[in-house]
């Protein structure tokens, strides 16, 4: 495969990239919190007041800055208040989504003790289904409300005298989440994405929408099932433009940011009975990454997107099973990117060949870039993610810092010998980042970028 060319320009920034853009959910369905999170403070497995300790400074390692919670499905048969005082005032009660028996042990104190011990924001999802919208706002007044009410009492007796810090609230009922904000202006809102301008009297401040990216399957794909999966990071981005176009023609020139409830790959292996659990193989890994680098590319328009899973289910971070867990090669994709949160989203161009893709239906593409990339700036140090979609083609990469001198470089790459590698509690380590040896030749450096990989630069300038 021919080269590619990627120009950045250091002194032209576009845009702040939201740490919020590398935010994650957790899911009440199968070992996501039960068995990824939360063991309870008097189980043997080390804990800090029943969180996981391995798995907490994991998440704090990746600085994760937002968490949401209970899920979507999850929440539209939740009640709060059965997971609120002592252990023996809990119902149990079935988790309808999970197929499986909730007992209600991490509820609204456990999450937000979570987010407090991560330093991280929490998005609270209100069960607009089952619950209504006086549910709704109950549950804030109980979280949020500092005068001195039932529910506020009920909190400071449950060991909480004030407030939570808890600012990112979602109904997902007909009523929409602004009309939370009669009870507290202070939060944001986070309403549904438009489908019709008439019905949006109260703007909240932040629209919602979920992408998902399907496969045929998780492991054990060929070539043309690998390329297939890409197609889904079209579907992503069109997906992304629609709702942004929604939102400007729902409130011309207000430029209302969206938030991406929940993104990630879907294997047919993620169900209820598999207690949402799938492989993660490098493939994954790679189309988190060029969403990523896509998130990035509309940093001045999408303020949240969460990633889901965190822990055990569907697109994850870590799988734990008892004692034992190891991180997926997702995880490291996130830590690589982490240095873009943060950071000043920087003017770039990119060269390179075309990647040919199978037709799809859903989408009318016959080929899409075969690398992309992001570029972000701190202070004096510029943070290049590039992504080899290729199945099987090198492609050599040359990277160019216009107008600014390089001073200090450093990179790693994360890749395997096949896209299907994955890592295992038996293997851990299969699929893991390597230190790269780069010397600049003036302002420019070369990589040859391997098949499916993705290359992290760390560029210090002068």
């Amino acid at each position: 495969m021919s080269g590619a060319q990627l120009r950045v320009w250091p002194a032209i920034s576009r845009a702040t990239i939201a740490p919020e853009l590398y935010a994650h959910q957790i899911d009440m369905v199968g070992e996501g919190v039960y068995e990824g999170i939360w063991t309870g403070r008097a189980a043997r497995l080390p804990n800090e007041e029943g969180i996981r300790m391995d798995v907490l400074a994991l998440l704090k390692h990746l600085r994760v800055p937002l968490l949401k919670w209970p899920g979507d499905a999850f929440a539209r048969y939740y009640h709060w208040k059965d997971g609120i005082g002592t252990g023996k005032a809990r119902e149990q009660r079935v988790n309808i989504p999970g197929q499986a028996i909730e007992p209600n042990t991490f509820g609204t104190h456990e999450f937000l003790l979570l987010c407090e011990k991560l330093g991280c924001k929490p998005w609270i999802t209100c069960n607009g289904a089952t619950g209504g919208l006086r549910e709704a706002m109950e549950w804030l007044e109980y979280c949020t409300f500092g005068g001195d009410t039932t529910l506020t009492a009920l909190r400071s007796h449950n060991g909480q005298p004030d407030p939570f810090e808890a600012p990112y609230w979602s109904y997902d009922g007909p009523e929409g989440s602004a009309v939370l904000r009669t009870l507290n202006p202070d939060i944001i809102d986070i309403g549904e994405a438009v489908t019709d301008t008439k019905q949006h009297k109260m703007r909240p401040k932040l629209h919602q929408f979920a992408v998902a990216m399907p496969t045929s399957g998780g492991r054990d794909f060929g070539e043309r099932a690998y390329r297939a999966s890409f197609v889904g990071l079209r579907l992503f981005e069109a997906e992304i433009e629609r709702n942004l176009a929604l939102l400007d023609a729902a409130f011309p020139g207000k430029r209302v940011k969206a938030a991406i409830n929940q993104w990630g790959v879907c294997h047919p292996e993620a169900n209820p009975e598999a207690g949402m659990e799938q492989p993660s193989t490098l493939r994954d890994a790679l189309l988190a990454a060029s969403a990523l680098n896509l998130l990035n590319e509309h940093a001045g328009r999408i303020a949240i997107a969460c990633m889901a899973d965190a822990i055990n289910s569907n697109h994850c971070l870590v799988k734990t099973q008892g004692r034992d867990m190891y991180l997926t090669p997702t995880y490291h994709v996130f830590d690589l990117m982490a240095p873009h949160k943060g950071a000043r989203l920087l003017y770039r161009e990119l060269e390179c060949p075309k990647m040919p893709l199978p037709r799809d239906r859903n989408a009318d593409v016959s080929s899409i870039p075969a690398l992309n990339a992001s570029a972000s700036r701190a202070r004096k140090r510029l943070c290049i993610t590039v992504t080899n979609q290729s199945y099987s083609e090198t492609v050599p990469l040359s990277v160019e810092i216009r107008e600014a001198e390089i001073a200090t470089l450093s990179g790693r790459v994360l890749t395997a010998p096949s896209a299907t590698a994955e890592n295992t509690f038996e293997n851990p380590k299969t699929v893991a980042p390597a230190r790269l040896d780069l010397t600049p030749d003036g302002n420019t450096f070369h990589y040859a970028m391997p098949p499916h990989s993705l290359a992290a630069f760390t560029v210090g300038l002068r």
